[in-house]
């Protein structure tokens, strides 16, 4: 039997809205300082992170091009 979603309220939504955007955008940033430890690594995670951006959500495809902006200038 699946699970029901309980109605979420405007507040409610927002909060995980942010709560997920902000892991979303923390491990990428992380795992391109981790991985890719050299500036062309990390401008490749970029480009790569902008890529992506475009065929996401506009709420995701912004995450990844924030994170690409952040691994670009870590």
């Amino acid at each position: 039997m699946p699970a029901v979603m309980p109605e979420l309220s405007t507040e409610d939504a927002e909060q995980i809205e942010d709560a997920l955007r902000a892991a979303l955008l923390d491990v990428l940033v992380n795992m391109g300082k981790v991985l890719l430890t050299t500036p062309e690594g990390r401008a490749e995670a970029a480009r790569s992170m902008l890529d992506q951006a475009e065929r996401a959500h506009p709420a995701v495809a912004a995450v990844f091009r924030e994170a690409a902006e952040k691994v670009r200038g870590a």
